[in-house]
């Protein structure tokens, strides 16, 4: 199956920023769009010699463009010539297809199991050229394989004893007491066990506030201003929003809770927030997603953390994802999808704030500046994480929760 994303991917470059949409232009819009309107009639019709043609006049048409346009534009080029190099294939076309495949991977292109079960590119499979290509997509968006090949993380205590520890907003702050009256959430929570009041919230915040993942959320980061903001049902939240808006549910129901950043190796185009809670019954922090309303378990159905759910997947480990998650109740998700491919990716190192409480990351209501902790493989950098506390330790990063204060 090839991706016909054309239209899709001018949303998507158009949405980036402010800035990014004032300078859209509409012309070269409106003609893909008439483009991607006649490759969907080619490929209804088999005409693989029509849709590669048609590829060809998008990237002709985008090379003509003055280069502030051609920059505005350039990500939708990876799927364009990965779908050119399909109907090529598809006409036997073996060295023009690996060509474009070549120029697919230098425009990003990192979709390591797509090409490797795509039958479009069988016609490819016995060419050295492909297979080259092939495994330097793998090294780069095999995100299963890269995780399984990540350097341990390495216990430090002389390290760790020197630095603080993670500290929690008392339940009894007067913004969390505001924040638990606002989404009513003794009601929400239930009568039940821990377990089954983490999980009701979770799905409760799911459920109240869609994501949005193609727009900045709004300026007041605490759980209160976003909320408010999503009110109307005309927006939603990103992974970020939400799992902030969760965090402070959770701190104002006196559960220890931080929101996590999850990171790639190599950061292209996104990383995911979701959070990390203290089970005291299970003694451990434990996986929710607001963004999917997912948990994980092992096969004996025990909920896990970030730290377990990782070291199941480099080890090969069997993992279970609730048969309630989904995306915004309209597409269920997949253990595979979710799990294996895009957590994966993102699982290469963590962060997350030193101090959880309201606003956390809130710079009007919080102007103290923000510590965060970056727990990452042994021997790993990143320039992101410049500013943060560095630390190899698990034992340390995952430490059970003190006292608030």
């Amino acid at each position: 199956m090839k991706k016909i994303l054309i239209a899709l991917c001018l949303t998507l470059c158009a949405a980036v920023s402010g800035s990014a949409q004032s300078a859209r232009d509409m012309q070269f819009e409106q003609q893909c769009d008439s483009i991607n309107r006649l490759v969907n009639v080619a490929l209804k019709n088999n005409d693989n010699q029509r849709a590669e043609q048609e590829c060809l006049q998008v990237i002709k048409l985008l090379d003509s463009r003055p280069e502030a346009t051609r920059q505005l534009y350039s990500m939708i080029l990876t799927n364009l010539y990965y779908n050119l190099a399909c109907f090529q294939s598809l006409q036997n076309k073996k060295s023009e297809a690996i060509q474009s495949l070549e120029l697919a991977y230098q425009h990003d292109y990192r979709n390591y199991r797509h090409m490797l079960q795509d039958t479009d590119l069988d016609n490819l499979r016995n060419e050295q050229g492909f297979k080259d290509i092939l495994d330097r997509t793998r090294e780069k968006g095999d995100y299963l394989y890269i995780l399984q090949k990540a350097p341990g993380y390495q216990p430090n205590q002389q390290q760790t004893d020197t630095l603080p520890r993670f500290t929690y907003a008392n339940p009894s702050d007067s913004n969390l007491v505001r924040v638990r009256r606002y989404f009513r959430l003794d009601s929400v929570a239930g009568a039940g066990d821990e377990l089954s009041k983490i999980k009701n919230i979770l799905t409760y915040i799911h459920d109240k506030i869609q994501h949005d993942g193609l727009h900045e959320n709004p300026p007041t980061a605490n759980a209160i201003g976003l909320a408010e903001a999503c009110k109307d049902g005309s927006r939603g939240l990103n992974c970020r929003g939400l799992a902030t808006v969760l965090n402070e549910c959770y701190l104002s129901m006196g559960f220890k809770s931080r929101f996590v950043t999850c990171m790639p190796k190599e950061y292209i185009n996104d990383c995911h927030v979701i959070n990390a809670v203290y089970s005291e019954s299970l003694d451990k922090w434990i996986w929710v997603d607001p963004t999917q309303n997912a948990w994980v378990t092992d096969e004996n159905g025990t909920m896990l953390g970030i730290h377990e759910v990782r070291e199941r997947l480099r080890n090969g480990q069997p993992l279970v994802l609730n048969e309630e998650a989904n995306w915004n109740n309209r597409n269920r998700t997949t253990a595979e999808e979710y799990l294996y491919d895009y957590m994966a990716k993102n699982l290469y190192y963590v962060v997350c704030p030193l101090r959880s409480q309201y606003g956390t990351e809130d710079r009007a209501g919080n102007p103290d500046p923000v510590r965060y902790v970056s727990l990452m493989p042994v021997g790993y950098t990143n320039e992101r994480e410049k500013n943060a506390l560095i630390v190899n330790d698990p034992g340390w990063f995952w430490q059970p929760p003190s006292t608030p204060d």
